[in-house]
């Protein structure tokens, strides 16, 4: 296996934990697979969740999965109170770094769908991890609307007071400081930022949602400067760079977008000195990978001056946009379920090495270091190590030799009298303490007494020796369980021997009653346990000790059997699709053909005629969500015309003021759908049944050109209340191809539908012969495409000096282009890129604009190649 695919499997196999009850969803640490269900992490990252588990997901990136969870099991000798403490007391600041705790090992059980978020264990997670405000010291705090600060600081400039000013999260974790002296901002700290980048990143980002004002309050600001602008222009200022910010990110292609290295080495002293600095981290942060909107957090620096540093790269031709929707495989499938390796030799000094995804980008990343002996004495599963892991990524897998000994827990300080060492250190937990776990929590896993299973774990024995231990298990006629990966055949429950693969044990039997209870049936089943016969050959047997004495009976006479059938019970019918709704929610929504768990699709056109329409219902979250399709864009361009009375309702008037910007029970947003942006309304309504009834009207493009789909969502029943952001989570969701195949046509690349199988009337899939293109007929779309291209073809207006020459080697590329029969680009490769990076973005974007390419040649493989080749002005295109 060459190195590429064994890392491709590694990152296919390593996930994110996220907190999706919040948005955007918070990244917890990191796990890996090590069976088909089960994955390995920290438990100082899920502890928060154990009892929660519904609310975190793990995102695979590189496989573009995402699994939720079914339970989780903390080690047995983790502390959970001594976690739980950490977590309250946590400042907010970055250098609050301290020791990771011991036993700090967690195994997750993955579940392939995720459950809807309900509205009332959210608010009750929620609580549990909002820490306990203190008010010592503080003379004013309350909540802070939208992440508006700026009015709240120029309140406290007014009154003249001096003091500390920090603003909290939705849980009261501070994320800011601001302090304030002789009616002007002298210092501010922001994550990573201070000062004027910091405040500037704040007005943008507007993080806020609570405060406090402390006269007396103070923080350690170490070295850090006093602002030297004026306040009034630092405010000014900021607010100038917030609102050119969205068109700067525009011209860069989005916040979504990646860049990547267009050439090897950059000189960094032809830059302007003030921005150098930047510049420098910026080339080293370039990775393909990580997206814009990412890039402030990892180089330390104000979105604004990020956005300016990385056009005066793009513009300099060092960096170009990637040339593809994503850097990631997206095959669809989890990697191989990770080997953990218990038997190994270790000693101080030994290397080991790192891998861990990114926790910004998802870039599979690999470090190497030390191994540095027994973190406590008495927990000697606790080890250290010196690889140098960012913070960010509890959960990364240790290897030596790249065999998994061991899991990432965090940094370690040295104990007070211990000399601190040459290189930091940090610890791990021994990838063996799995099998204390097996033995606590995953009690059902156990196959014999004293012998438990657990995912993973595999042992020199096992992999040195297992022909001996087949014949072993044959002679004492031990049991055999077979392997649902690979099926080989093993003598007792746990990790398979060959593949690693855990197999669970039999479910237990259940004691025979009635007619199976009889004598005769249990010495057939003594029988078939001993000489291990099937059922099937069991069937036979029984057949001949009971179907000939039956066969006897058959000619006694005896009463006529009853005519008259037991009363049947209705059957309690639970609600279809309707398809006639399935088909205009996919046509037009771009929705997926099969609603959620506990959601129907119901035909609404009745209701709306002449306009289509459909509904998505649910008892359980009681959602009664409307789709109207629309032939303008007049839902789009005037929501606001919609939201006075809202439509198909008995809604009359809005509760509170008319003002929108007035009403405190008036909420609105935007998120991407499909190809544009779904605007909504959230408002409270009189209704003839309710005086206070909230509906949702909201707006997007649909997937048909020139048409809109408007939005209704409220409460299906009086019984509970509604939540407007399970009906966006819904949206979402449903829309997820839709709005995937929308980011390809942002980043410049053209979308691919899913493929859709013709299917007959029973509704199994039929096979069509698709007539294959001749040579001919290949050369003549060759031919015409050149044309278009060439039509299409718009290059940079620097390169009028470069057609002057006889040669250039800026003006010259060679481009392979991979589409399918659809028409639709599947690969774009440089096998000659031009020397001038303008020119390979403009073929590119050449490229793209004509995807998918219509009357597409039909291939045996349903591919096909060609190439693009560019001298000077004039393109050329042939089979390679």
């Amino acid at each position: 296996m060459s190195f590429e695919n064994f890392q491709q499997n590694f990152a296919n196999a390593t996930g994110l934990i996220v907190d999706r009850t919040v948005d955007p969803p918070l990244v917890l640490g990191q796990a890996f697979v090590v069976s088909k269900s089960r994955a390995v992490t920290c438990a100082s990252c899920v502890f928060n969740y154990a009892e929660a588990p519904w609310a975190l997901a793990v995102n695979f990136p590189h496989p573009d999965l995402v699994l939720g969870l079914k339970s989780i099991a903390l080690h047995p000798d983790f502390d959970k109170k001594e976690a739980r403490g950490r977590y309250l007391s946590q400042t907010g600041l970055a250098e609050e770094t301290g020791n990771a705790q011991l036993n700090d090992l967690a195994t997750l059980v993955l579940d392939a769908t995720l459950q809807p978020l309900a509205q009332e264990k959210v608010a009750e997670l929620h609580r549990a991890l909002t820490l306990p405000f203190s008010n010592v010291g503080v003379e004013a705090s309350g909540a802070i609307t939208d992440g508006d600060f700026l009015s709240l600081v120029s309140t406290v400039l007014e009154s003249g007071r001096e003091g500390l000013l920090t603003l909290f999260d939705a849980f009261n974790i501070p994320v800011a400081r601001i302090k304030i002296d002789g009616g002007k901002i002298s210092k501010v700290y922001y994550k990573t930022l201070v000062n004027e980048m910091a405040f500037s990143e704040m007005v943008f980002r507007k993080p806020a949602k609570g405060f406090a004002f402390q006269p007396q309050g103070s923080v350690k600001w170490e070295d850090i400067r006093d602002i030297s602008v004026p306040t009034a222009n630092l405010i000014g200022e900021s607010n100038r760079r917030a609102s050119e910010i969205p068109m700067l990110l525009s011209r860069l292609g989005g916040a979504g977008a990646r860049y990547q290295k267009a050439v090897q080495q950059f000189d960094s002293g032809a830059t302007n000195e003030n921005i150098r600095w930047l510049v420098e981290r910026l080339w080293l942060a370039l990775d393909g990978y990580i997206t814009v909107d990412k890039l402030p957090e990892r180089i330390g620096a104000d979105t604004y001056s990020v956005s300016q540093g990385l056009r005066e790269l793009a513009n300099r031709g060092v960096v170009s946009l990637l040339n593809r929707a994503t850097p990631f495989a997206g095959s669809g499938q989890l990697g191989t379920p990770l080997v953990s390796h218990t038997d190994f030799d270790i000693n101080p000094g030994d290397p080991l090495t790192a891998f861990y995804l990114d926790p910004l980008s998802g870039a599979p990343n690999w470090r190497q270091g030390n191994f540095s002996g027994v973190s406590s004495v008495l927990q000697p599963k606790n080890l250290l190590h010196t690889i140098q892991i960012p913070a960010g990524t509890p959960g990364a897998l240790i290897l030596k030799n790249y065999k998994l000994i061991g899991v990432h827990n965090g940094p370690m300080q040295p104990k007070p009298g211990q000399a601190p060492s040459d290189s930091k250190l940090y610890q791990m937990m021994w990838i063996g303490a799995l099998l204390d776990m097996s033995t606590k929590r995953l009690r059902e896993g156990e196959g014999r007494q004293g012998e438990p299973a657990m995912a993973g774990l595999r042992s020199r024995l096992d992999i040195d020796q297992p022909e001996e231990a087949a014949a072993a298990a044959a002679a004492a006629k031990l049991e055999k369980f077979i392997c649902p990966n690979c099926y080989s055949t093993n003598t007792k429950i746990g990790p398979c021997f060959n593949c690693g693969t855990v197999i669970e044990p039999p479910p237990p039997e259940e004691e025979p009653t009635g007619l199976l209870a009889k004598p005769p049936f249990r010495q057939l089943m003594a029988l078939k346990k001993q000489y291990n016969v099937t059922n099937k050959q069991l069937a036979i047997a029984a057949g001949i000790v009971i179907g000939f004495p039956l066969f006897g009976m058959m000619f006694c006479s005896g009463p006529a059997p009853t005519t008259n059938s037991p009363e049947q019970k209705p059957e309690t019918i639970g609600h279809h699709s309707s398809e006639a709704a399935v088909r205009t929610a996919v046509q037009y929504a771009g929705f997926k053909g099969i609603a959620p768990p506990g959601y129907w699709y119901e035909d609404t056109s009745e209701i709306t005629k002449p306009n289509k329409s459909f509904g998505l219902y649910s008892e359980p979250s009681n959602q009664k969500v409307l789709f109207v399709v629309f032939d303008d864009m007049s839902p789009c361009q005037s929501l606001d015309n919609f939201t006075k009375r809202p439509l198909f309702t008995d809604a009359k008037n809005l509760v509170g003021t008319q003002e929108l910007d007035k009403n405190p029970g008036v909420s609105t947003g935007k998120q991407i759908i499909g190809t544009g942006d779904l605007n909504y309304f959230v408002g409270h309504y009189e209704t003839g049944g309710n005086a206070d009834w909230p509906i949702l009207v909201g707006s997007f493009p649909a997937k048909t050109p020139g048409k809109a789909i408007l939005i209704i969502g409220q409460a299906l029943s009086n019984d509970t209340p509604y939540d407007s952001k399970s009906t966006l989570f819904l949206v979402d969701q449903m829309a997820e191809e839709f709005t995937r195949e929308g980011n390809r046509q942002r980043m410049g690349v053209a979308a691919t539908p899913p493929p859709r199988p013709k299917t007959s009337e029973g509704g199994s899939e039929t096979k069509t012969e698709v007539p294959i293109a001749t040579d001919e007929q290949i050369a003549e779309f060759l031919g015409n495409l050149r044309k278009q291209l060439q039509e299409k073809l718009s290059l940079p207006k620097a390169a009028a000096e470069e057609l002057k020459k006889k040669k250039s080697k800026k003006l010259k590329a060679t481009v392979s282009v991979d589409i399918d029969n659809d028409g639709n680009v599947k690969k774009i490769n440089f096998t000659e890129p031009s020397e001038w990076d303008k020119i390979n973005d403009a073929l590119v974007r050449d490229i793209n604009g004509q995807a998918p390419f219509k009357d597409a040649p039909k291939t045996k493989d349903g591919r096909l190649t060609f190439m693009v080749y560019l001298k000077k002005d004039q393109l050329s295109v042939e089979l390679p």
